[in-house]
Formats: C-alpha cells, structure tokens, sequence
C-alpha cells in the first residue's frame, strides 16, 4: 500500500474506541504507524487495540496529544473537545476520519457499501467472497465481523472493501472503483437538512465512481429506483425483488435456520449465468437475502465462479449485533440486535417471526431524543411482530434530555395505535426477574438497539441462571 511516510510521526485518534475509528487506526497500526489515541471510557474495542499494543488514554487531556503529529477525528467530537482545541493552538494539522480512511482506499480497487441500513452485513458479505476467492482484501467495517473477532483486516491484495457511513455526508469523498447501495431511507436528517439533500449525497456517492466503475443499487424502494433513473454516465446494476431488477430474487423458503432463494438474471448479457437457484445463506429476514444478492452481484461482475459465491455465503460467520444469538436457557432464545431505526426494527422482527415457533419477546431501548422525535409515527407502528414488547428508557448518545418524550409515553402511544402487549420494567437493573415470567420454551428474547442494551442482553442468560438457582 503505498500511503504517506511512516517516519509521520505519531497519529492520535480522538475517540479511538468508536467503531469506524478504531478500524482505521487498527488497519494503520499494522502498516506499521505510530498510533495512540484517547476515548472516554474503556469499551471493547478500546481494549482490542490495546492488547495489540496501542496505547489508548482513558480520558481526554491536553498532555495526551504533546508528542503527536497529525490528529485523526471524527463527526461525533466537538469543537471544544480539549484535544482538538489544544490540537488547532499548536497547529496540529486535524484530519477527518473519511479523509484517512480515502488516503488507505487511494492505491486500491475499493469497494465502498453505502445505504441507511445493511451497510455493515453487506460489506461482510463482499468480504466473505473475496476472501473466498483467495483476493485477501483490506476491510474496514463499521461492526465486528465474526470470522475476524474485529472490524478490520489489512490484505495483502490491491483490494479493499470498506462501509462508506453517510451520517456526515464525508462519504462522497471516498475514492470508490464500486459501490452499493443498499436501500436509502429517511436518516441522518439533523445533518442532511431534508430528505432531498440526503438522496443528492446519495446520487453524488454513484457519480463520484470512475468511467471505469460500477454501482450496485437495490431497488426495492421508490427513492432507489427514482436514483437510478437520475444516473446518465455510470454503469450501474440492479438487484432486489422487484420484477424490474438485473438480479431479481425469487423463490425465497426457510429450512433448518438457512435461508435458500433463487437469483434470476433479467439481462442476457450481464452474466454468464441467467438462472442461479438453491443459494442459501445462516440468516433470516429478506433484508439479509438483499444483503447477500447485493455482495453476489459484486461478485458475478468480478468474475468470481458460482461454486466459490455459493460456499462463501452459506458458510458466513455473520457480524456481532446483527440477529446474534447471544444466550439459551430452558429453550428460550436470547437474541442482540443493533436495530435503532424503524425499518431496522421491523426487519428484525419479521426475520425473527420466520424462525420463531413461540412468542417473541422484544426489548427496544429508544436511541437518541431527535431520532424518537423525527420518527415518531414509524417508530409507534414497527413492533406488530413482537409478541410482547418493552420499552426502556431512553439511550440519549450525549444529546440533552428533551421534556415531553420518555419511555412510558411512548409505549402508550404503541398501545394506542394498537399494539395489545406494552409495558415498560419495574426495574430495568433486574429485568431478568420479569423475563422469565413471560418466556416459556421456544420462545425468542430479542433486544433492539444502538446503546447499552447490548451489555444487558449478553448479561441475560447468568442474570436469569442464577434467578432460578434461588428458588
């Protein structure tokens, strides 16, 4: 890879446990650079990357950027952030975490997935093929990809598949060969302004690709297909349900916890094959079949061979929080969801409505007082699969409390619009207790959402053990 010298100096990340920058700062550390950076709190991946050996300080002080040469930040850290301020004082030159993550992507064949929602598992799934293939790429993802125990891997090919995240519009500026477009939906729009700002970006992110490249558009939404006909000078190709799609998936039945469709191809010379039948993937829900057509079509068009696309995703090891089946306890299924967003929610829980042969039992913790708000109707009617739902109180993510929005309005307002089971815990440090009086065998516990509900759901299974152990 041939990036800027490695006698830079040392890179500080601000905020280095966060997903997209820690991926960055891990591809960076095994190319040799000199990383530090700095995060609030510990966290999972804060501890990843310092048993790789960078030295990650708890806590933000001026002292920590003393000896450093270049900070690397991203949208989530405000201006008064006494790093970033102490950075521009000394004239610290401050990059954005896009504008490295373009530098590591410059002297590639990238991949970019963008889209409201599948970006993550999508981005695995191309990874799974190319791995497949024996092209080794460079991943950096915004989840932690199971096969890898982390969300980036440094290749040793020319490619390199990374999530493109559009929350601050930096994602135009990723020098992409090929991109996806998973689906586009009403998010991020405290930043985009209006729904039509964000399909521009969208629009841009296609036609910002070489004369060369190519662009993969699920077009099983209006605003997808109303893309696609803005397009004049791409190559772009389709996928999806919809009749109209260059990949149209038909044929969909599940078996055995796999998933098995057929791929019609509707344009005679786009592939070799015309007909692709019996692929089946180990997750459920038509969202994951988009995901995976969506990464196959990559692959047809890079020319790799239908018997490696088929192993590759049948034997694909998944993303931690996407559907993860975190516990099991006297038949009852515990389940960890990273669905925050109501097209998310009701993907999950209609993925889980096809396995489950009890009652699913949802826990949603509200994510964000502007999303809640924005959202407000969808939210309200997203939970008709779930059996029995509870709400939490709501995960801020640093935003002021706003009056007026809790947990308990919200789940009136579900029971109004006519959902026949809500209710809010008595003790949210103890849901175990009420848990297991709603669950019985074959039932699914599903936890939903972006925050802390994680910890809690991954808790769960020791919580209710030891419950039943007293009695």
């Amino acid at each position: 890879m041939k990036n800027f010298s490695k006698d830079i100096g040392i890179i500080h990340f601000i905020g280095i446990g966060g997903i997209g920058m820690s991926g960055i700062a891990e591809i960076l550390f095994n190319l040799n650079y000199k990383i530090t950076g700095s995060d609030i709190s510990r966290s999972a991946n804060v501890e990843r990357l310092q048993k790789m050996g960078i030295k990650v300080y708890i806590g933000q002080s001026e002292e920590n950027i003393k000896d450093v040469s270049i900070i690397v930040i991203s949208s989530a850290i405000r201006e008064d952030n006494k790093e970033l301020v102490a950075g521009s004082l000394n004239k610290i030159p401050i990059v954005r975490r896009a504008d490295m993550l373009a530098e590591l992507m410059r002297f590639k064949k990238s991949i970019s997935v963008g889209g409201s929602h599948g970006k993550t598992t999508t981005t695995s799934f191309i990874s799974s093929l190319l791995e497949g293939a024996k092209l080794d790429p460079t991943v950096v993802n915004g989840g932690i990809i199971e096969a890898y125990e982390t969300n980036a891997r440094l290749g040793k090919s020319d490619w390199m598949v990374v999530e493109a995240d559009e929350s601050d519009g930096t994602f135009i500026k990723l020098p992409s060969t090929y991109v996806v477009i998973t689906n586009i939906d009403r998010e991020h729009i405290d930043f985009y302004k209006t729904f039509d700002n964000l399909n521009r970006a969208f629009r841009n992110f296609v036609e910002n690709i070489p004369f060369y490249g190519v662009a993969f558009i699920c077009i099983d939404s209006p605003d997808t297909e109303n893309l696609c006909k803005d397009i004049k000078y791409r190559k772009f190709i389709t996928f999806g349900f919809n009749k109209n799609a260059d990949l149209m998936i038909t044929n969909v039945r599940v078996k055995d916890f796999l998933t098995y469709f057929d791929i019609t191809v509707n344009k005679n010379n786009l592939f070799e094959n015309k007909f692709i039948k019996d692929l089946a993937i180990p997750l459920p829900g038509s969202h994951n079949i988009r995901n995976a057509v969506g990464s196959i079509a990559v692959a047809l068009e890079l020319g790799i061979k239908e018997k490696t696309i088929r192993e590759a995703i049948l034997n694909f090891k998944g993303v931690e929080r996407r559907f993860s089946f975190v516990g099991s306890l006297n038949g009852i299924k515990i389940i960890d969801d990273y669905a925050h967003h109501p097209t998310e929610i009701k993907n999950t829980l209609a993925a889980a409505k096809s396995l489950c042969k009890g009652k699913i039992i949802a826990i949603f913790e509200p994510h964000r007082y502007s999303r809640i708000i924005d959202l407000y109707d969808e939210f309200i009617s997203s939970f008709e699969d779930a059996d029995i739902l509870y709400v939490t109180k709501i995960y801020s993510a640093g935003e002021k409390k706003i009056d007026g929005i809790n947990e308990k309005i919200i789940a009136k307002s579900l029971q109004k619009n006519g959902h026949k089971n809500v209710k809010c815990f008595t003790d949210e440090n103890n849901i175990e207790i009420e848990l297991l009086e709603e669950a019985s065998n074959n039932d699914y516990i599903i936890f939903l959402g972006a925050g802390s509900i994680s910890k809690k759901a991954r808790n769960l299974e020791k919580s209710m053990l030891k419950l039943l152990r007293k009695k």
